[in-house]
């Protein structure tokens, strides 16, 4: 009987591992799905901005362009990042390369690789200026490129002076003389 309730245990330690590895498989897969859209977006952006200089355009739309660009490209390298997390790999700091996470050197250039994947940076998602499409950076409360407002604009600064208190009832106020005795 133990050996059965033996293999019974083991039976259900490989179908669990299974499973987890194939959760691990599902979530590659849409990883990789989501970085080719990602890279595809990116290539295209790429040739827009491409045409756009060759056709001797550019100014406010190429720098949108641009900004643009960088935002796809922190989208990649995020997305690229996740995908080598589940698949428990890290990558060379120094070339790029990939590596098991078990290993301590890379076999390309020789340098050591480090012991904790780094964290990749949050992109912020969704917040590009209304005018331009420039990525928002810092939280700044206007966009660095056409100068419009990220959020609603603030009311804006009273410029007329203000009025000057009246005096107390009862109290008599001289005016200033102004002409020259």
């Amino acid at each position: 009987m133990d050996f059965l309730n033996e293999f019974g245990k083991r039976f259900s330690s490989v179908a669990r591992s299974v499973t987890e590895k194939s959760k691990e498989g599902a979530e590659v897969t849409r990883l990789n799905g989501e970085l080719r859209a990602a890279e595809a977006a990116l290539e295209q952006l790429f040739a827009r901005f491409g045409r756009l200089c060759y056709g001797g355009g550019g100014g406010e739309e190429a720098e949108a362009l641009a900004v643009r660009i960088r935002a796809a490209e922190l989208q990649v390298k995020e997305l690229t990042e996740k995908r080598d997390a589940a698949r428990e790999y890290k990558r060379c700091l120094s070339c790029g390369a990939v590596f098991p996470r078990e290993a301590k050197f890379c076999s390309a250039c020789g340098k050591r690789l480090p012991d904790e994947a780094p964290k990749p940076e949050p992109v912020a998602v969704g917040e590009y200026c209304p005018g331009c499409g420039a990525l928002r950076e810092n939280g700044e409360p206007r966009c660095p490129v056409c100068g419009a407002y990220y959020d609603v604009e603030p009311d804006a600064p009273d410029e007329t002076a203000p009025e000057a208190p009246a005096p107390a009832p009862g109290l008599d106020v001289e005016e200033p003389n102004d002409a020259i005795e």
